[in-house]
């Protein structure tokens, strides 16, 4: 399994705790592992699904300042949200990858995922982040 497939478990699971607020990491693992039927979580797909759980009020807070007026994270398609999380996670936390490998990699699950005019939203916010590293 490569590194894209194991981002891409991570959205997943990343996702349903964004539809399921009140399931601890273990519940969503043990959810998603079931739901794709995989033999085992994989170990970045963990590591980066526990990254974005403990510091999720501080990325959304982030990403919320990049929003157009009058709009709220909460109001953003779940998937789009999955994504910029796992984005701006990736662009400020990791050293297995550079920011804009990172931010290439959340168009990618933008294109797999969600719309062409979404993965331009995406592109949007997160681009804002690179500048500032």
């Amino acid at each position: 399994m490569n590194q894209h497939e194991m981002r891409r478990i991570a959205l997943q699971a990343l996702y349903l705790a964004n539809q399921e607020p009140e399931l601890n990491y273990n519940d969503i693992v043990g959810r998603t592992t079931k739901a794709l039927d995989l033999k085992a979580f994989p170990e970045l797909s963990g590591s980066l699904l526990k990254g974005i759980l403990e510091q999720k009020p501080e990325l959304d807070e982030e990403i919320g300042n990049y929003l157009k007026s009058g709009w709220r994270i909460e109001r953003l398609a779940q998937i789009d949200r999955a994504i910029l999380e796992l984005g701006l996670y990736e662009i400020k936390n990791s050293d297995q990858i550079d920011p804009v490998a990172a931010l290439d990699e959340a168009l990618n699950l933008g294109e797999e995922f969600s719309s062409e005019k979404s993965k331009a939203f995406i592109n949007g916010v997160l681009g804002n982040f690179i500048e500032e590293k």
